[in-house]
């Protein structure tokens, strides 16, 4: 991740980097969740997109850009 709004990384929220974490797991166990346990390995780099696609929509209200997320 990369700040790119130091106030809006400050204020606007009390804690970026917890609330990013929390949202990553959350959208992790649902991108999990849509596909069969074989094929999560198989679908690594897809789920890793979708991840991140859902981390950068909601961390640009923070002033944060998500770049990059490895499961």
């Amino acid at each position: 991740m990369q700040v790119l709004e130091a106030n809006k990384a400050s204020y606007g929220i009390t804690n970026y980097k917890f609330a990013l974490i929390q949202l990553a797991q959350t959208t992790l166990r649902s991108e999990i969740g849509k596909m069969e346990l074989d094929k999560t390995f198989e679908e690594r780099d897809q789920i890793n997109a979708s991840v991140v696609s859902a981390l950068d929509d909601a961390a640009s209200n923070w002033g944060v850009k998500v770049l990059r997320y490895e499961i």
